[in-house]
């Protein structure tokens, strides 16, 4: 038992694996924030260019639904 337990206490596999898991979610999660604010914006700014795109002077309108 006591051999059991000092080659559990010395392997290191299981600490490295945890790491990289560690890792992994850490860079999920920045990727997802940075896509989820990035996707907001460029749909904030495709609305601004379609209304831009589509103003009428003469009316003060906009001709089309973005």
């Amino acid at each position: 038992m006591f051999n059991y337990i000092k080659t559990f206490a010395a392997n290191e596999d299981g600490a490295a694996m945890v790491e990289y898991a560690i890792a992994l979610l850490v860079a999920a999660g920045i990727g997802v924030g940075t896509f989820t604010v990035m996707g907001d914006q460029a749909g904030t700014n495709a609305s601004l260019a379609c209304g831009a795109l589509t103003y009428d002077v003469a009316t003060d309108t906009s001709n089309a639904d973005c």
